[in-house]
């Protein structure tokens, strides 16, 4: 059986001297209970190339203490968590519960123990004044060996976790207050290690912190080949971290793994001119069908909650307790769910993509015309088509203007639906089409200059400034195009009642609030999309 909880906690480093003297006594408003002394050996396990590790998650097979088992401790956004699995009573074997969620970070390496950790812990609860622990303060005497190179170091450190989850901020920060009172007094300082495992193998850095790019230098980036290689190194390790949390159930773990499909796209499609074009367009297509699976159940949850949303804006009694259930017990079944996507991420052309998207840095055709320019060459480039693109998406085409263009399947059917008495459902299907379009193209700029950023690749002030002004456009796009989602969920809806003879009422009332809302957005969208434009057109420079 695997477990999950989640953890909070902060760590401090503390010469071994220190520790034995930590005057507990004086804590402001808490006491410490009867410590508890444990004797506990970790095993770690890793890839070669330490990808468990990179993905911010921590392998271990733990012997002594109350949570004998293997653990995995992750970190999945600003949430952390440790799973549990108790320990395989015929072999060491890792157990399939805690390997197969890896596998999109393991890509199928072997699993290999990298270090072997020995502590001696003393434990020392907690506790408020009316007696209820609220923390555990951990002592620990470190001994640990680097399986790798042969090499034994030790330390001693301080751990402070708390053990209530229902605690409020204010009282937890009450708990590492005191604590870090005495802990400071003591001469214990906050650690600038990441993890155990991190110092047993002499990396006083955070591996997720350290570009994997293969053949170019620490620092800001020289070249464009460079800024390439970090972004994509940077957005597919991202990825694997995010494929780990969906097959964990982790909270918004679907949406963010969406947020780095998109934005690997994002950055692809930007860099054309830099990247063989055969070599894009396969990459392209596997993260589009990717991007799919996601964006399909990703839909699902924001309809669901824009529906509690807006159930919980109505006034008491129009959408009676039987009816709001079902709607959104009918809201939760319907369409793919995170269930559906790991169905996908179990696939092997997923585990091959991952696998490709790994090796790009290291593929010397993939930054060779990248490689011609300076990092701030490139950037102005992959930044600058990015923006023309945007405004080619937010200019109609003569198509589109004479009405000859033919809109999509649920473009039509929006029209169909969001359409009063004079007017055309198609002209209102390509308007919603050029709108859904540019918030993509839109959204395609942030991306690419938020990947640029953290590369340390600077794009110039004016492409800076144009796209910071783009972006301003997104939430007020996205709110026609959340909007069309919800419509089409209240439709579907609807449509399954009818057929079964379900009650209509409460589904035709907050679908006549969606429609009329919908159509308000959308006759203000012609404004706003020419407001784009105008602003594109004044910021954004000429190629050059």
């Amino acid at each position: 059986m695997v477990e999950h909880q989640l953890e909070i906690e902060r760590k401090y480093d503390i010469a071994p001297e220190d520790a034995e003297n930590l005057g507990l006594r004086e804590l402001s408003g808490f006491g410490a209970g009867e410590p508890e002394t444990l004797r506990m050996t970790a095993v770690y396990y890793d890839t070669a190339d330490l990808a468990l590790a990179r993905a911010r998650v921590a392998l271990r097979r733990r012997t002594g203490g109350s949570d004998d088992g293997w653990h995995v401790k992750y970190q999945a956004g600003t949430a952390r968590g440790e799973m549990h699995a108790e320990p395989l009573k015929t072999s060491r074997r890792i157990p399939a519960a805690i390997r197969k969620p890896l596998v999109g970070i393991t890509l199928g390496q072997d699993i290999e123990p990298v270090a072997t950790i020995n502590t001696r812990r003393i434990v020392y609860p907690v506790l408020a004044e009316d007696g209820t622990q609220h923390a555990e303060l951990c002592v620990d005497t470190v001994r640990a060996r680097d399986e790798r190179e042969g090499v034994d170091r030790q330390w001693s450190e301080c751990e402070v976790e708390l053990s209530r989850d229902n605690l409020d901020r204010k009282q937890s920060e009450a708990v590492f207050t005191a604590l870090e009172a005495v802990l400071f007094d003591a001469g214990a300082v906050p650690s600038a290690s990441p993890a155990k495992i991190a110092r047993a193998l002499g990396r006083e850095e955070d591996p997720a912190e350290t570009p994997r790019v293969p053949g170019h230098r620490a620092g800001r980036p020289g070249t464009g080949a460079e800024v390439l290689a970090r972004i994509c190194d940077e957005l597919s390790t991202q990825l694997q971290q995010w494929d780990f949390a969906v097959r964990i159930d982790a909270e918004d773990a679907v949406h963010q793994m969406r947020v780095r499909c998109r934005s690997l796209r994002s950055v692809l499609r930007a860099a054309r001119g830099f990247i063989p074009r055969e070599q894009r367009k396969h990459v392209d297509g596997r993260l589009k069908a990717l991007g799919r699976a996601l964006s399909d159940a990703r839909d699902g949850e924001v309809a669901a909650e824009r529906l509690g949303e807006l159930i919980a804006a109505q006034r008491p009694g129009l959408v009676p307790a039987p009816a709001r259930d079902a709607l959104l017990d009918a809201f939760t079944d319907a369409g793919p769910t995170a269930r559906s996507v790991r169905g996908v991420l179990d696939g092997a052309e997923h585990l091959e993509l991952l696998r490709e998207l790994r090796g790009l840095p290291a593929d010397r055709s993939f930054g060779e015309e990248a490689g011609k320019l300076s990092a701030k060459k490139f950037a102005k480039a992959v930044l600058g088509t990015a923006l023309n693109d945007a405004l080619e998406k937010v200019t109609p085409s003569e198509a589109q203007r004479s009405g000859d263009a033919e809109p999509g399947g649920p473009a039509r059917e929006l029209g169909e639906r969001v359409s009063t008495a004079g007017q055309d459902p198609h002209r209102i299907a390509l308007d919603f089409e050029l709108l859904h379009g540019t918030r993509k193209a839109v959204k395609t700029v942030r991306y690419v200059a938020a990947a640029l950023e953290r590369a340390g690749a600077d794009a110039g002030k004016k492409r800076s400034r144009a796209a910071s002004h783009a972006e301003q456009y997104q939430d007020e796009l996205g709110e026609v195009t959340d909007g069309a989602v919800m419509e089409r969920g209240l439709a579907r809806v609807a449509r399954s009642f009818r057929r079964a003879g379900a009650d209509r009422y409460a589904v035709g009332v907050l679908h006549g609030m969606e429609l009329a809302r919908l159509r308000e957005k959308l006759a203000g969208a012609p404004a706003v999309l020419a407001d784009l434009a105008e602003d594109l057109g004044r910021d954004l420079p000429q190629r050059n």
